[in-house]
């Protein structure tokens, strides 16, 4: 290119001379009286060459024009990015054959091209507000930012999206405008921002019921999360769900025909792998008569020692029963107060549902005539139930507060015969 210039500039020059030097030729021959056809045919020579010169150097700026204005093009396809709130998102424009005046933005798409937001023309950010907006982890990053890479006539431009929440999922839109060229003829490539939420359950109805045994009811469970959160249903405390399995997917629980054995907490779970899953717990509470049973039906004791003996048992009903301890006499049944003689109290356990409490009674200095049957019995508006233990002699000392017998062969000894001893005395009981 710089040789064909200087090749047109100096025939310009050599043209030049010439034509002046005809023009001087033109005026002697005025003076001479000749008329200057011969200046004629050389300025139409002249005129020609120029001619030649200028195509010859238009042609060959053309042919360099084609290589060196070519236009501006995003290169590659922007992959889609899928992320987690608080998460950080990046998205990559990448431009090739980028010039003066030329300006790479990212917008945020909306429903139109004229309702879009810029968010950055070339490495310069156009959100107002950009040093607070999302920030509220006090680690000074701005909530947009765009980072370059340049690769011989590739420039990258990479979008990065900090603190993301719900509203930043969408469609970011690289534009690259040109100037004098119509806006629907700029290049343009569409990157898809996902943002993951965790699911969130949505409650529908009371986290309590109340049932009559026989009635049957339906639990329902929505939740909200990217992508949908799946909905499980299951028993808290393992065990199979009224209509059989140990799981039941989908929003609804059917709970048909329930008995009391169906009460207990279910629990809806919403889970989408986007972590924590959420969890909603309801209680179905069934109205029934006590249910009494023994945690031992049979408790041993020395007598005359100053010891003790701990009697037990569970009472389920709803709503919850009263209780009562009774011990059986030559008189028949009588209740048992809590005195110098008995200690009667509760026992908590995370073993036991909400309905069903741990009684305990303890005998104090087991005596002879301690040696009967007891009866733990509770009470409610649907009925009464009872569960009986018996309480029997031993030799030797029953319970972990019991003094050490001895040590080595002598006390297995002691120990096999006490038991057999314990053995032949319950079993000549209960035969009286």
């Amino acid at each position: 290119m710089q040789k064909e210039f200087i090749l047109y500039y100096s025939q310009i020059q050599r043209i030049r001379a010439h034509k002046k030097s005809l023009t001087d030729g033109q005026t002697d021959e005025q003076t001479d009286g000749r008329t200057p056809d011969t200046g004629r045919s050389h300025k139409l020579d002249c005129s020609r060459d120029i001619a030649q010169v200028k195509v010859l150097s238009t042609d060959d700026d053309d042919n360099d024009a084609k290589v060196s204005s070519q236009r501006p093009e995003i290169v590659d396809e922007i992959l889609p990015e899928v992320k987690q709130k608080n998460q950080v998102a990046y998205l990559n424009c990448t431009v090739i054959n980028k010039d003066v005046g030329t300006v790479v933005t990212w917008q945020k798409a909306k429903t139109n091209i004229s309702a879009q937001f810029v968010i950055s023309e070339d490495e310069s950010i156009s959100v107002p507000g950009n040093d607070e907006s999302g920030n509220n982890d006090n680690s000074g990053l701005l909530k947009y930012a765009i980072v370059t890479r340049i690769n011989g006539r590739r420039t990258t431009y990479m979008l990065v999206i900090r603190y993301l929440v719900e509203e930043d999922a969408g469609a970011y839109v690289c534009v690259v405008r040109l100037q004098s060229i119509p806006y629907n003829e700029w290049p343009t490539k569409v990157g898809l921002l996902t943002v993951q939420i965790a699911p969130k359950i949505q409650t529908i109805g009371d986290s309590v019921y109340e049932l009559d045994q026989g009635m049957s009811l339906n639990l329902s469970c929505n939740a909200y999360g990217i992508p949908n959160p799946n909905i499980t249903w299951k028993r808290e405390d393992g065990n199979q769900l009224p209509g059989g399995g140990f799981q039941s997917r989908g929003s609804i629980l059917q709970l048909l025909d329930l008995g009391f054995e169906d009460r207990g907490n279910f629990i809806c779970v919403a889970d989408n792998q986007v972590k924590p899953p959420d969890n909603f717990k309801v209680e179905v509470l069934i109205f029934f008569r006590p249910d009494c049973r023994p945690v031992q039906d049979t408790v041993g004791q020395a007598q005359n020692r100053r010891f003790n003996a701990k009697l037990e048992c569970i009472i389920a009903g709803y709503p919850q029963p009263s209780m009562r301890w009774e011990i059986q006499t030559n008189q028949g049944w009588k209740n048992i107060i809590d005195d110098d003689k008995y200690d009667i109290n509760k026992q908590f356990s995370s073993q036991l549902q909400s309905d069903e409490t741990w009684y305990t009674l303890l005998v104090k200095n087991v005596l002879a005539n301690d040696y009967t049957r007891y009866r733990c019995i509770g009470d409610n508006r649907y009925g009464s139930a009872y569960t009986e233990i018996v309480l029997f002699e031993t030799m030797e000392c029953q319970g972990p507060n019991c003094p050490t017998i001895g040590s080595g062969a002598s006390s297995v000894v002691v120990s096999i015969s006490t038991f057999l001893f314990t053995l032949v005395a319950f079993r000549l009981f209960i035969r009286s």
